[in-house]
């Protein structure tokens, strides 16, 4: 092999093992890359989808917030109707005994008659049967569970349906017993009467809301909306109305999950009992065992106004879910809870993550594949370069050489001339070679002489 062609050899093989290490180090570089955008991306659009529960939770919340508002003022409101004002008016004509005997919840003895059977649940029974017809219609159009009139002295007047105490005042009821046969000839006055009659009456304004409650008769929780009905020209106490919200008929009117896009929505009080869900299965509402008190989503809630969980966590449903929670500015306080289960909120997230991968795949290709062009393109303009310098600098003057080196072996001495510059080892070797031929010329002279 020349030894021009065992250089280039080499310089070929070092060319290619630097492009290929190039190569490999910048698709490792890639690989890196492509890893650590697909986890930052991850994270990032995972902290983005609990924020967007979060932004669904504040926005109920205010919902139900701004709801509240328009029913207090729907209570008040109530209060001035002329035909409830009247009925009021009307209960003062009336003994308690009268009263108790048209009460419409279902008494089974008479109040001074234990004998005779009276009372069938029937508001039909009530002082003003069309008092509490207009009551039950109040009650079936905007969903109050329960709406109840009292006289000034606190006694049930009328109701949109049966109630079951009659006596919401200070007097209270005492039911005695004669040989196991209730009686209702005696009663015993406590003071204070039912805690909303009592906070309706203390108020400056007369109107009053109650902490949030469970209510044994509807079985739901909410609270208690009551206002004092008073005469709109004397003044004059006449009694009091009172209706109770349940919070289940909120999120069943206007918290759809599906069209907010996530798994639940919950309202909580702050002891951690849930008093409403979006879920069709209304088990764990009241439910000790499905209280959250001790769920770390609760206290994040609790501790700030609003906020998210990005990590999901199990809930009381033992579903794998992210939140967004907010709390209510409103005089009652409660917490509107949001969650979407983890897998359906990372789905889109790794669908977009392996788009995402995808695309720098493709451009990696793309990319290694310019680098090996232009890498192959560099090592041949690199190679061409190498091989005229070498032909310049080694081959031509080699060749010179081995002419004039040729011709000495023939005893061609005649005219030769050895025209090499330079500072290289075969310029320096042309030197040593014209001293060489400059002997051969001086023996041919010396010889020349002789003969």
């Amino acid at each position: 092999m020349k030894i021009r062609d065992l250089i280039l050899s080499l310089l070929i093989i070092g060319m290619v093992i630097s492009t290929a290490t190039l190569v490999a180090f910048a698709t490792s570089g890639i690989s890196d890359i492509k890893n650590t955008t697909s986890e930052a991306s991850s994270w990032e659009l995972q902290v983005n989808a609990s924020k967007n529960l979060e932004y669904v939770a504040i926005s109920i919340r205010d919902s139900l917030d701004s709801q509240m508002q328009i029913q207090y003022e729907m209570v008040k409101s109530w209060a001035q109707e002329p035909a409830l004002l009247d009925v009021t008016r009307k209960a003062q004509n009336y003994t308690k005994e009268q009263l108790y005997e048209m009460w419409s919840a279902a008494a089974t003895r008479k109040y001074n008659d234990i004998n005779a059977a009276v009372g069938d649940g029937n508001p039909d029974n009530d002082l003003s049967p069309v008092v509490s017809k207009y009551l039950a219609d109040l009650s079936a159009t905007t969903n109050y569970p329960e709406i109840s009139i009292t006289d000034s002295r606190g006694y049930i007047i009328a109701a949109s349906s049966a109630t079951d105490d009659f006596d919401q005042g200070p007097d209270d009821w005492v039911v005695f017993l004669e040989n196991g046969v209730p009686t209702f000839n005696t009663y015993k006055p406590i003071e204070g009467g039912e805690d909303w009659y009592r906070a309706a009456n203390s108020a400056k304004d007369g109107f009053h809301i109650s902490k949030i409650i469970w209510d044994e008769s509807s079985a739901k929780w909410g609270i208690d909306i009551v206002s004092q009905m008073k005469d709109p020209v004397t003044k004059e106490y006449l009694g009091q109305i009172k209706a109770f919200f349940d919070y289940s008929t909120f999120i069943g009117q206007f918290a759809n999950a599906a069209a907010f896009d996530v798994y639940e929505i919950k309202v909580v009080d702050f002891d951690g009992n849930i008093m409403a869900t979006s879920l069709e299965d209304k088990s764990k509402v009241n439910n000790a065992a499905s209280n959250i008190y001790g769920q770390e989503a609760f206290w994040e809630a609790v501790a700030a106004w609003h906020g998210n969980l990005s990590k999901a966590y199990l809930d009381e449903n033992g579903e794998s879910v992210c939140i967004g929670f907010a709390k209510s500015i409103d005089y009652n306080r409660h917490l509107i809870m949001v969650t979407k289960k983890a897998a359906d909120v990372m789905a889109p997230i790794d669908k977009f993550i392996g788009t995402l991968q995808d695309s720098i795949g493709e451009k990696s290709s793309v990319l290694q594949r310019n680098m090996i062009i232009i890498g192959a393109a560099v090592a041949i303009v690199i190679i061409l370069l190498a091989a005229f310098i070498m032909r310049a600098k080694v081959a031509i003057p080699l060749n010179k050489l081995t002419t004039v080196s040729d011709k000495l072996a023939k005893g061609e001495i005649e005219g030769l001339e050895i025209d090499l510059k330079g500072k290289d080892e075969i310029s320096r070797f042309g030197e040593s070679f014209r001293g060489v031929l400059a002997a051969f010329n001086f023996l041919k002279d010396e010889l020349e002489k002789k003969q």
